[in-house]
């Protein structure tokens, strides 16, 4: 089929692998492989860190988009947000298209197919006031039984230093990139945005209160900009039990910022 919106030839996706998912209280639709990658918090916590303090901001990336989850959260709650979604893998751009037109956001949200590290991508660099992207976790190893999972979840072709250099390229001067990975992974970014850019926050994700160390943390920098970096206090997730805390099933279940961020 033909998504009219993107005038791009889109894969059918069997409707028997879809499952009928909802995000923000249920103002975002999501149709996600039922056996494949499977959007996870992460994902809705890198959209809740994205603001816009002027129009110049409208403009936004979103770097390895799979199903569409951060854009289109991003979407709907920042109503001047214009997005661009660029993912690899054939299923998950198809139904990453069919979730742009399922939420009504078929101009506001584009998806394009194809590899970062393919020149002839139809993107301009230093054409986007800012750019996320939730990168593979994992650098190799024994990869997940699942094709698609396994594409989603370990660095391939492209490596994390690939990831970043590409997100800057893509943002304009004294734009922001923001990433979410894991948090032992911390080191690697600040290096890789070393004289890069500034003005950057680090956000921890905690699983629980009393964790030794956070899950994950959020990234966020400026290029071409040289200020010192800040860390915030973050975002604690799970009480004893395994439970949302209040606070993040309140973030979860509503088109919010991301607090104290």
């Amino acid at each position: 089929m033909v998504n009219a919106a993107t005038r791009i030839e889109v894969p059918d996706f069997p409707e028997e692998r879809i499952s009928h998912d909802f995000l923000l209280g249920g103002s975002v639709v999501l149709k996600q492989p039922v056996d494949g990658y499977r959007a996870a918090v992460d994902a809705v916590l890198l959209a809740a860190s994205v603001s816009i303090n002027s129009r110049r901001d409208e403009k936004i990336l979103d770097v390895g988009a799979a199903v569409g989850t951060a854009g289109l959260c991003v979407a709907r709650r920042l109503q001047t947000a214009k997005v661009t979604g660029v993912e690899l893998q054939d299923d998950l751009y198809a139904l990453f298209c069919r979730n742009v037109m399922e939420n009504d956001l078929a101009g506001r949200v584009t998806p394009i197919h194809g590899d970062i590290n393919d020149g002839r991508l139809p993107l301009v660099a230093e054409s986007f006031d800012q750019v996320i992207s939730n990168p593979p976790y994992y650098a190799g190893g024994t990869r997940p039984s699942n094709e698609s999972r396994a594409k989603a979840h370990q660095e391939g072709t492209a490596d994390l230093k690939d990831w970043i250099a590409f997100c800057l390229r893509m943002v304009r001067q004294k734009g922001r990139i923001t990433l979410v990975h894991r948090a032992d992974h911390l080191d690697r970014i600040i290096g890789l945005l070393h004289g890069r850019a500034g003005d950057m926050t680090v956000y921890p994700i905690w699983s629980k209160a009393d964790s030794d160390a956070p899950l994950r943390v959020i990234v966020s920098a400026r290029k071409g900009v040289a200020s010192p970096l800040t860390m915030r206090r973050g975002i604690v997730l799970h009480d004893e039990g395994g439970a949302y805390l209040p606070q993040t099933d309140t973030l979860l279940r509503n088109p919010m910022a991301l607090p104290g961020f």
